[in-house]
């Protein structure tokens, strides 16, 4: 079984904050989500497929997507990295934990004001926040026995 965690240098991404965005679409990442070295303030912003939220990564998580990615067959492979490749953006964090959203995400997203941003262990969410709330609720009724099954 290959080995899935982190090195230890990597953030990991726990907890919810409630930040907000600028009015140049800047939001500031919390400070235990920054990455230890500068040079790796490079992130990539993902509008979900499976929610209506930004999924923020860093390489290490979108290299592990690219690498599921390539061993689907033809098209599907072909399709999985169109619409990665063109859905995406990379950014990196300004000298204050800053990162620009792009104008369409906060659009398409209602991300203005205050936001939530969730920890998903290995990357992390940007919310609005009704939204998030509502995915919350929803969650919480099938979220019980899947942790049952982790042990927690």
């Amino acid at each position: 079984m290959a080995d899935t965690f982190q090195n230890p240098a990597t953030p990991v991404y726990m907890g919810e904050f409630c930040h907000a965005i600028d009015g140049k679409n800047r939001i500031t990442i919390p400070s235990e989500w920054r990455p230890e070295e500068e040079a790796e303030t490079e992130l990539f912003l993902i509008p979900s497929s499976s929610a209506n939220c930004l999924s923020v990564m860093p390489r290490a998580a979108l290299d592990r997507v690219r690498a599921n990615a390539n061993e689907l067959a033809g098209a599907k492979r072909t399709t999985a990295l169109r619409w990665l490749g063109s859905q995406s953006r990379q950014v990196t964090l300004d000298k204050h934990g800053r990162l620009s959203l792009p104008e369409e995400f906060c659009r398409r997203l209602k991300l203005t004001g205050n936001v939530t941003l969730s920890g998903v262990v290995e990357t992390f969410e940007i919310w609005n926040t009704a939204e998030w709330n509502a995915a919350q609720a929803a969650q919480k009724a099938v979220a019980g026995p899947i942790l049952a099954d982790l042990g927690l």
